[in-house]
This record gives structure tokens, C-alpha cells and sequence, in this order.
């Protein structure tokens, strides 16, 4: 019996923890699932591991200040001796003859050592300068693919939202019809009406459950799409625990975020500033460069292998010094790359200000829409408001036979167009209302 026990409590607590790790991740507000998605959204943790890169091309920028220095060596065997003949009566032979004498040794081993310091290298000190321009260039990146994604979450969070509710209207117009149905049998049994408005009835039925079945589809790619930009499989759960809820709040209706505190146009600023560097780069090329050096080295020859011996001499050589290169001519190379050196500046600068125009327009349209927004949602709700009383009053002028078939139909299409224009005023809306706020935070950061 105690085995059966064992069992059961295993089984139940194996169950327990895979529905453990099953549950599916809930979030309850949008500044929640942002939070979420920053931290795991693959763009901007690129944008991360960019910013890293540049880092490492600071400290590749550091090396050509520091000292570098290098030990080599060699072994030779030397397997045939140079041979030169030297007249005879040199050494007190016989005139007229030669003597063979062979140069070298057999063996040569030459260790050595070697130090370089560039003094003068202006070039060096611009790259590294660049390298820290271009570090800070990835950081403002970053930024910037951070508010871009924050942009796309909230739009594709309000979407959901919206489809949310849109399944709400669905549900509730496949209720209707249902209702309309069975009235329009019970009049059609009782012989008040013809085949055609019970068919017409039926038909609307069907129509009213594929509108249902199509937004739960809808729905779950909104759903899907909120994984993409969070990060999440989307064989994974998440639940998202949140009402689209309409608030007036009192926003100034107007941008008052500094231009220059926007990180379109910091990344822009900050490419100029770094073209500007490359021409002074480029500049800097027809300057001299100054290095020091020193080196340190060993030699010993012997006729037989055996350098290990005490009796090897080993002979010393070293040197110090300085050289100066003073560039003169390199075929117009420099020239020609400080000329593309001004010219990608001169597009930087373009850039910038197209993004200031581009940026200011779209700031006013952004305006222009949300006062508009803010104005079409006060008349859809107030349309959806009379619709929504047309329609029951109309269900029942119909089911007293007040009216006929086709004047309900016409209300209920005007129910279902006013529902969809008070989804898309609640999304502009609420779109507009977040761009605002998420550009106007840009100052107090």
C-alpha cells in the first residue's frame, strides 16, 4: 500500500513541476512588458554588442601609444663555406701563386631583442580620439534603437488591445445575431414573413461567426507579434493581464522636448563630429612622425655544435636611436583621401539637417493628429452610444413588427461600422498619446 502512495505523491509532484515551468509568463501594464522586451529584444541587444565592439576599438586605438618590443633569434648551418683566394706572397708563400682561405664558421646562433616608441605620431592620438567618438556614436545608437522599439512595442501593445475589444464587439454582434434569428424563425413559423428574411437572418449568422473566428486569429498574430519584439518563442505563453482603458489626460498638446535631446538627431550630431575628426586625421598624415628604438642582440660562431660549451664566446651588439619620417610625396593618396575625408563631413552635415526637418514635421503631424484623435474619439463614442441604442430599439420594433426585415439589417451594419470606427479613433488616440509622452521624457533624462 505504501508503494501506491509513493507513487501517487511522485507522479503529483512531477506534474507539479513541469505545470510549474509551463506557466506562462502574465504581464499586467505596457511599462511592465516594455520592461521586459528591453532586456531581451534581439535589436537592441545587438545594439549592446556593437557598443562592446566599439570598446575593443578603443583599446586597439591604445596600442600604437604603448611601447612594442619583440625577441627573435636564429640558427644557422652554414653547409658550405664561401672560399676566396688570396695571393700567396701575403702570408710568405711562394709569388705568383694562391692560397684558398674559406670565410665563417659552420654554425652562426643569433638571439636579439628589440624596443619601438613612436614620440610623434599624431595619427595615433586621432584614432584613438575617433575610437572614443565612435564608442560614444554606438552608445547613442543604442539609445535610439531603444525608444525606436519602445515606439513599435506600445503600437503593437495597443493593437492587441484594441483586438481584444474588437473580439468583444465580435462576440457580442454574434450574440445579435443570434437573437435576430430567433426571431425572425419564430415570425417566419408563425408565417409573418417569407423564406427570404429567414435565410437572410441565417446568413447574417454565419457571416457574424466568421467575423468571430477570423479576430481570434487576429488576435493571436497581434499576440505573436508582441513575442517577436519581446524576445519570446512563440510556442511560448504569455498572458497579458490588461484593459484598454481611455484616459484624458491633461498633456500640454504640444512637444516641449529640447530638438537636441532627441537621439535621431544626437546619433546625427554625433556622426558629424566624427567626420570632422577623419579630416583632421587625414590632416594630421602630412605631419612627422618621430620613433625610438633600441635593440639588443647576441652572436657566437663555432665550427662544431657546441654552444653550450664554456669555452663558446659569445659576441654582443646593441643600438639606439631615433627616427624621423617626414612624408613627402605617396603618389596623392592623401590628398585625395582628406578630399573624401570633406566630402562624407559635407554628408553628415546634410543628413543632420534633413533629420531636423524630418524631425519637426513629423513632431506637427504628430500634433495635428492628436488633437484630431482626441476630437474623432469624443464623436465615435457618442456613435457607437446612439448605434448601440438603435439597435435594441430597432430588435424590438422588429419583433413587434414595426419595421421590416431589411431596416434592422441597416442598423446593424451601422452598429458594426460605428465599432470599428471607435476602435481606430481609440487607436490613433492612444498611439499619438504615447508618442507625446515618450518624446517629452526625452528631457529629463
Amino acid at each position: 500500500m505504501s508503494k501506491w502512495v509513493l507513487l501517487l505523491v511522485s507522479l503529483l509532484f512531477l506534474e507539479y513541476s513541469f505545470g510549474q515551468g509551463s506557466q506562462p509568463k502574465v504581464f499586467v501594464s505596457l511599462d511592465q512588458f516594455t520592461e521586459f522586451a528591453l532586456q531581451n529584444n534581439p535589436a537592441i541587444q545587438q545594439a549592446i554588442l556593437n557598443e562592446k565592439v566599439e570598446q575593443q576599438n578603443v583599446n586597439a586605438a591604445i596600442s600604437p601609444l604603448l611601447p612594442v618590443s619583440n625577441a627573435s633569434g636564429s640558427i644557422n648551418d652554414n653547409l658550405i663555406l664561401p672560399t676566396t683566394l688570396v695571393p700567396a706572397e701575403l702570408v710568405h708563400g711562394p709569388a705568383g701563386t694562391y692560397i684558398p682561405i674559406r670565410f665563417g664558421t659552420k654554425y652562426n646562433i643569433n638571439p636579439t631583442g628589440n624596443v619601438t616608441l613612436n614620440l610623434i605620431n599624431a595619427v595615433n592620438y586621432q584614432n584613438l580620439s575617433i575610437s572614443k567618438k565612435n564608442q560614444q556614436l554606438a552608445g547613442a545608437n543604442t539609445q535610439l534603437t531603444i525608444e525606436q522599439i519602445k515606439t513599435s512595442l506600445a503600437q503593437a501593445y495597443y493593437v492587441y488591445l484594441l483586438y481584444v475589444r474588437n473580439l468583444d464587439f465580435a462576440q457580442q454582434d454574434l450574440m445579435n445575431a443570434d437573437s435576430l434569428l430567433m426571431i425572425t424563425q419564430v415570425r417566419f413559423d408563425n408565417q409573418f414573413i417569407d423564406e427570404l428574411d429567414l435565410n437572410r437572418s441565417k446568413s447574417s449568422e454565419l457571416q457574424a461567426q466568421n467575423v468571430l473566428d477570423q479576430n481570434k486569429v487576429l488576435l493571436q498574430k497581434a499576440l505573436n507579434n508582441l513575442k517577436l519584439l519581446a524576445g519570446i518563442s512563440t510556442t511560448e505563453k504569455i498572458i497579458i493581464e490588461d484593459k484598454l482603458e481611455i484616459k484624458d489626460e491633461s498633456l500640454a498638446d504640444m512637444i516641449t522636448a529640447n530638438p537636441l535631446t532627441r537621439p535621431e538627431i544626437q546619433v546625427s550630431m554625433l556622426k558629424v563630429t566624427v567626420g570632422q575628426m577623419a579630416i583632421t586625421k587625414e590632416k594630421l598624415r602630412f605631419a612627422p612622425e618621430l620613433s625610438a628604438y633600441a635593440n639588443y642582440g647576441l652572436v657566437s660562431q663555432n665550427s662544431d655544435f657546441h654552444f653550450s660549451s664554456d669555452i663558446n664566446q659569445w659576441y654582443q651588439s646593441g643600438t639606439v636611436g631615433l627616427s624621423l619620417n617626414i612624408p613627402v610625396f605617396a603618389g596623392g593618396v592623401k590628398y585625395f583621401n582628406l578630399q573624401k575625408a570633406k566630402l562624407n563631413r559635407q554628408i553628415a552635415e546634410r543628413d543632420l539637417q534633413n533629420i531636423r526637418l524630418k524631425t519637426e514635421k513629423e513632431d506637427q503631424d504628430l500634433l495635428l493628429d492628436y488633437v484630431k484623435a482626441k476630437s474623432d474619439l469624443k464623436v465615435r463614442q457618442k456613435q457607437l452610444y446612439l448605434s448601440e441604442r438603435d439597435y435594441k430599439l430597432a430588435m424590438i420594433k422588429y419583433k413587434n413588427e414595426a419595421i421590416p426585415y431589411d431596416n434592422v439589417i441597416n442598423v446593424s451594419n451601422e452598429l458594426l461600422t460605428a465599432q470599428q470606427l471607435l476602435l481606430q479613433a481609440q487607436a490613433d488616440y492612444v498611439t499619438a498619446q504615447y508618442k507625446i509622452k515618450l518624446i517629452n521624457s526625452y528631457d529629463k533624462k
